[in-house]
């Protein structure tokens, strides 16, 4: 029970700003994944990657800072 409650707690510490920050992460992995369909993304699909590792980053670095 002690690793659930330390992710728990980590999960609670985030604030408003990693929620959206995580939701934008979820959007950017989607169209990656999604690239099969559209043009614009296989054109550009290192920006997406980059947009991507960056934020998930953020957000390793965020959860266990906090």
């Amino acid at each position: 029970m002690r690793f659930y409650d330390w992710i728990n707690s980590k999960v609670q510490a985030q604030n408003i700003w990693d929620i959206g920050v995580l939701k934008f992460f979820v959007v950017t992995v989607g169209i990656i994944m999604g690239a099969y369909i559209s043009d614009f993304v296989i054109q550009n699909i290192w920006y997406f990657a980059v947009i991507s590792i960056i934020l998930f980053i953020l957000l390793i670095y965020r959860f266990i800072k906090s």
